[in-house]
């Protein structure tokens, strides 16, 4: 019986295999070496201490007027490789263009006033031209969105500093460096208003530094500066309201310890693991809990997207936006929240 292939064909399959093989690895060596190029930033960031006054234009001060407002919660996007040309080759970008499309899709349906894109954006060494790039997607929507960072957002050749900068130069992008000596890099603040009074403050943490705990290395969590720096702006705010507490709204990449508590009763969502968080409680939930306190929102564990609550206060996760990591198809879209005219949020989860 006469054989399917000849003996030539297959030496001709084989040979472009290993050639295309090669091609990766002289490119995969090359774009290495680019990725070694240290790349450090100099974003400018605010002083603050617990002392100094609040002023109105400390936040970005966005007016809602008497309409809904929709906010679409994206995280965990995991963009990896997608800069270089031998990724090009690989699964990465196969991944990576599947979650643009999606998110586009997404986007262009829901149609949200604000995007929250809740860290873990890039996880590649080439993380500041992957930045970039995911900049340049979100601005061609012309919808304001606002960044925080993850724990791999900077495992790469740029520093928080850097990336800073590079969020800071597109118009559409409301992602604030500072303060300068706290934890972290991109800690600032969205007041939405109606009538220019504040109805919501979104609390925009960056917790996704770590910290060294018996010899051990941990996630940093929400850290003492940080909570002295929140309290301050939610009496800061208060003062500017004729005294009223304005309700307000965290969102972080690494949920706070108090997650691990939620098992069951979700308003909507799912657990399918364990919560992964800092091993020290700084005590963020129970400031949180003192001052005008609604709702947070986490990423970070990317098969939880539940939606449940504690003491009053809705512990919820972002749904994860991305095929690019490991994840279930069952927690995999976005949440999203409106705020309606009465000041009410409603809140759903979004399956790509």
């Amino acid at each position: 019986m006469k054989a399917f292939f000849s003996k030539k064909s297959v030496k001709i399959v084989i040979s472009i295999i290993l050639a295309i093989a090669l091609v990766v690895c002289v490119c995969n060596g090359y774009f290495a070496s680019v990725a070694m190029k240290y790349q450090k930033g100099t974003a400018m960031c605010d002083e603050w201490n617990e002392n100094m006054a609040y002023t109105h234009d400390y936040a970005k001060n966005i007016e809602i007027g008497d309409k809904d407002y929709k906010i679409l919660c994206l995280t965990d996007i995991h963009i990896r490789n997608f800069a270089t040309f031998a990724a090009c080759l690989g699964t990465n970008f196969i991944l990576d263009g599947m979650g643009k499309v999606q998110l586009k899709k997404l986007i262009k349906k829901e149609k949200p006033d604000l995007i929250i894109v809740g860290g873990d954006t890039v996880l590649t060494s080439w993380n500041d031209i992957c930045t970039k790039q995911f900049c340049e997607f979100m601005e061609k929507f012309d919808i304001p969105w606002a960044p925080i960072f993850g724990n791999h957002d900077y495992e790469g050749r740029a520093d928080k500093a850097k990336l800073a900068e590079i969020y800071e130069s597109y118009d559409n992008c409301l992602f604030k460096s500072g303060p300068e000596g706290m934890d972290g890099m991109g800690n600032y603040i969205i007041n939405l208003t109606r009538d220019n009074k504040p109805v919501y403050t979104l609390f925009m943490l960056d917790d996704g530094m770590f910290r060294v705990v018996d010899h051990e290395i941990t996630y940093g969590g929400v850290g003492k500066n940080q909570i002295k720096w929140y309290e301050w702006a939610v009496k800061g705010i208060a003062d500017e309201n004729g005294g009223q507490t304005v309700p307000n709204l965290a969102f972080m990449h690494v949920p706070v310890p108090e997650y691990k508590e939620q098992k069951d009763n979700f308003k909507m969502g799912l657990r399918l693991e364990e919560t992964t968080c800092a091993t020290v409680n700084d005590g963020f939930f129970d400031s949180f809990k003192s001052h005008g306190r609604t709702h947070m929102y986490a990423g970070h564990d990317h098969n939880n997207n539940f939606i449940s609550e504690k003491d009053g206060i809705e512990l919820n996760y972002m749904t994860k936006s991305s095929y690019n990591c490991y994840f279930s198809f069952k927690a995999l879209g976005a949440t999203e929240l409106t705020l309606d005219k009465d000041n009410n949020i409603n809140e759903k989860i979004i399956d790509f």
